[in-house]
């Protein structure tokens, strides 16, 4: 038996001695086996077909993946270029192995994933380097700890991005926990955000030290 089938088959048998112990409780064997929390050790291996973006992958066959935690540059943001050569170096062409946090796909149906090639944890690499911001979400924070002080690290040096960019920048700003971004006031991303969502913060310190990506369109750090 492999290591997510034994883990499967352990957590079967705590949940049928825990009902065993304490009873049903107007709960059915089915109900309570059905109430097992997800194999977060759940593990996917794949080969890259090839890199669109310093977090953005295809992998055969023609599947998109998008790395958790993490925002690289974009085409038209400085060291969009270094960021995905950084990351063909890591990954192109190799069999790498993907892990989850809640959810397996996002919303446009693209693996989101922490992506591992040749032991190397990539997605902590690209942002410890200066190539890619942390962003977090409610559904990846799996790795949360490691990848901000991946980030404080290369913040501290001034590398890649962090000498490209105004770190210091004045608030007031708006964070948006459910997609990990921060925004200018005047962003016109904020009218799709819920006002109970919109989260206050000091300056864009504040904003990286919790993990927000800065927003592509109203682009508050250049």
């Amino acid at each position: 038996m492999n290591r997510r089938g034994l883990s499967r088959a352990q957590g079967l048998l705590l949940i049928v001695a825990g009902v065993a112990a304490v009873g049903l409780g107007g709960m059915t064997l089915r109900q309570a086996l059905r109430a097992e929390p997800p194999d977060i050790e759940e593990r996917k291996w794949v080969e890259v077909e090839r890199v669109r973006r310093g977090d953005k992958i295809v992998v055969k066959p023609d599947d998109d993946v998008l790395y958790a935690g993490i925002r690289a540059p974009f085409s038209d943001e400085p060291l969009f270029e270094e960021s995905k050569k950084r990351n063909e170096e890591l990954v192109g062409g190799k069999r790498i192995r993907l892990r989850f946090d809640e959810v397996e796909r996002d919303k446009k149906g693209r693996l989101l994933a922490y992506a591992f090639a040749e032991g190397q944890f990539v997605n902590e690499i690209l942002v410890r380097e200066g190539l890619a911001y942390v962003r977090l979400t409610p559904g990846t924070q799996r790795f949360a700890q490691r990848l901000l002080a991946a980030q404080n690290q290369a913040r501290q040096q001034g590398l890649g991005l962090w000498a490209k960019i105004n770190a210091h920048v004045a608030g007031p700003l708006i964070g948006d926990p459910k997609y990990g971004n921060f925004h200018r006031p005047d962003c016109p991303e904020l009218k799709k955000i819920p006002a109970e969502r919109q989260q206050p913060l000091q300056d864009a310190q504040e904003a990286f030290d919790k993990g927000f990506a800065p927003c592509h369109k109203c682009r508050p750090v250049d």
